[in-house]
């Protein structure tokens, strides 16, 4: 069974806003790295059914 997952961006301020809802795990990866290309902010993943925070974190990788 594929579950639903909610991912969230979290801002400097401690603040998260949500950004998208991805069907399975692996679709889940692939958004949260996408959205991580275009922002510097961290992004965290949680399943509201279950009410878990998955282990998911993804951070932009700075250039030097």
């Amino acid at each position: 069974m594929r579950r639903n997952y909610d991912i969230f961006e979290r801002f400097p301020d401690g603040s998260s806003l949500w950004q998208a809802c991805v069907r399975g795990q692996f679709d889940t990866q692939r958004k949260i790295h996408e959205l991580a290309e275009h922002s510097e902010n961290e992004f965290f993943v949680i399943d509201l059914t279950l009410h878990e925070r998955i282990p998911i974190l993804c951070r932009r990788k700075l250039e030097k």
